[in-house]
């Protein structure tokens, strides 16, 4: 009896763990494939912009006082509480000084002139990547439905969990469908941790912060719209304004109290800096940055270590370290680094898109043992043409010529076109959309998959050749310039290609050969 009981709950976990899978893994994996990209954000964001091509300078050699007279000589520019991105911040190698109320000013660190900055309607790429990895093309609709997704996909990985504990999976089988079985079940056996945690914290900013207003509203009586009205005095107390003497004085250069910020506090890696009643006796300085040693816990949106100077005397005034708050301060932070990775290296960021590629790769597995299962029944009478195995092709092969198509446009179409960022969305949408055509067009799924793998990598080599050509900086100006970034996604988009072409010739033409060709991976 209780073995009749045990077998008919690991059915019935069977089955709800595959019909979770099918309804939410298409989705996912879109959600993981825009989401590889957008880990490489500050990178994508220094390659696609012409006026981020700067070589990059050591911030403390750096004059900040005359680009920030030129900011402040600028008509109707706001003259207190300037904030000063510094170079090297989210990748950046510009010098941007901003106001919330203003718009940003650009300089080029090497000259201090001011540069033309693009605006989202000229270049958009890497924001548009990043909308698309958390379904902002589709407004609140799209929020809300990879927000759900997020957590039907934690449910999923607990239910997988589960079964491979009380199921025992052995992963000897030499079949096609055991060859998908076991890499979809290794795959999420070995990456389950940072991939629940990742998918968790999506979850939360999706569902999480949609729902905050709603909750807000009630919990106030209607006071507050925002969470930050609720809490935000209470985790975030505002610093009370330093009244201005009005006696003019000269300000020490900015560079001069970074070193002297890296003197008392090593481990910050300097971000940025807020100039507070400039050029007047009280006028300070507050340097904001970020610890590496202490990850998860600083450098995002909430807890930020910073120093505080006087401009006229350098004297330390006040310093805030990264265990200076309270714990839910900490909880916060560390949801929001666990998605956004703020200040980690490019190696680590690197590491973290090769393990959530792989997790995609392993719910591309997952819907391939699914409709293998489904074609079995067909074996020797007709040819198997499932809708979903279609919508499924398009959906995850087909994105990615689609998504190459952008990386060729953005430096292909003219800065100064018309409704450029409009026209470059516009083809891509297309384009995926009529991968959707094609993939019911083609009987053959295999050979449509081919098709799209090799032209996806015909385009991700191609568009660093463009940016080459187009942007005048070839490989030797990109290294003798310092620009190693930039260089940086040009060979990755290269070794990117070639890694789908490579897998667009080793991939199998028919159904038939394909079984064989698995058979043979399952045996190694």
């Amino acid at each position: 009896m209780e073995e009749s009981k045990s077998k008919l709950f690991k059915q019935r976990l069977f089955r709800i763990h595959i019909a979770a899978g099918m309804t939410f893994s298409i989705i996912m994996y879109i959600a993981i494939f825009f989401g590889v990209f957008a880990i490489l954000l500050p990178y994508i964001k220094t390659w696609e912009k012409p006026s981020r091509h700067i070589e990059k300078v050591d911030i403390t050699k750096i004059d900040y006082n005359e680009m920030i007279n030129k900011a402040l000589a600028t008509p109707n520019y706001p003259k207190n509480n300037l904030l000063i991105k510094l170079p090297g911040n989210m990748g950046d190698p510009a010098v941007i000084i901003s106001h919330r109320f203003a718009k940003p000013l650009v300089f080029n660190p090497l000259t201090k002139e001011m540069i033309k900055n693009e605006t989202k309607e000229q270049s958009n790429l890497a924001d548009f990547l990043n909308e698309l990895h958390y379904g902002q093309p589709l407004k609140l609709i799209g929020r809300l439905s990879f927000g759900f997704v997020a957590v039907g996909t934690m449910v999923l990985i607990i239910t997988g969990l589960i079964l491979i504990t009380i199921m025992k999976f052995k992963n000897q089988g030499k079949t096609q469908q055991a060859v998908f079985s076991k890499i979809h079940v290794q795959v999420f056996t070995w990456a389950f941790l940072p991939f629940f945690l990742i998918t968790l914290s999506g979850a939360v900013m999706n569902v999480g912060l949609i729902s905050s207003g709603p909750m807000s509203k009630i919990l106030s009586k209607g006071e507050a719209n925002a969470i930050d009205a609720v809490v935000g005095t209470v985790l975030f107390p505002q610093a009370k304004p330093i009244k201005k003497a009005n006696i003019d004085e000269k300000m020490l250069p900015i560079n001069q109290l970074l070193k002297k910020a890296k003197e008392i506090n090593p481990q910050l890696d300097l971000k940025e800096v807020k100039l507070i009643n400039w050029k007047d006796k009280t006028a300070q300085v507050e340097i904001v940055g970020y610890n590496p040693y202490k990850p998860f816990l600083n450098g995002g949106i909430f807890n930020k270590p910073s120093l505080t100077f006087s401009a006229v005397t350098a004297e330390l005034i006040k310093e805030k370290k990264v265990l200076d708050n309270v714990w839910p301060v900490f909880l916060s932070e560390g949801i929001f680094f666990l998605h956004f990775l703020f200040g980690i290296d490019i190696f680590s960021r690197i590491a973290v898109a090769i393990i959530m590629s792989l997790c995609a790769i392993a719910i591309g597995f997952g819907t391939m043992l699914y409709l293998e299962k489904k074609a079995k029944k067909y074996d020797g009478k007709i040819t198997f043409y499932h809708w979903l195995g279609k919508f499924s092709l398009a959906s995850m092969i087909g994105v990615i010529p689609a998504t190459a198509t952008l990386f060729v446009l953005q430096w292909t179409m003219p800065f100064d076109l018309q409704d450029r960022v409009l026209w470059q969305k516009g083809i891509f949408y297309n384009i995926w959309l009529f991968t959707l055509f094609w993939s019911f067009y083609r009987i053959n799924s295999y050979k449509a998959a081919k098709e799209f793998l090799y032209v996806g990598g015909i385009l991700f080599i191609l568009s660093s050749i463009v940016h080459f050509i187009n942007s005048g900086f070839h490989p030797t100006t990109l290294i003798f310039n310092n620009m190693d970034n930039i260089l940086g996604v040009d060979i990755g988009l290269i070794l990117f290609g070639a890694l789908l072409i490579y897998i667009a010739k080793k991939l199998p033409l028919e159904r038939q050969e394909a079984k064989q060709f698995w058979k043979m991976k399952g045996k190694k």
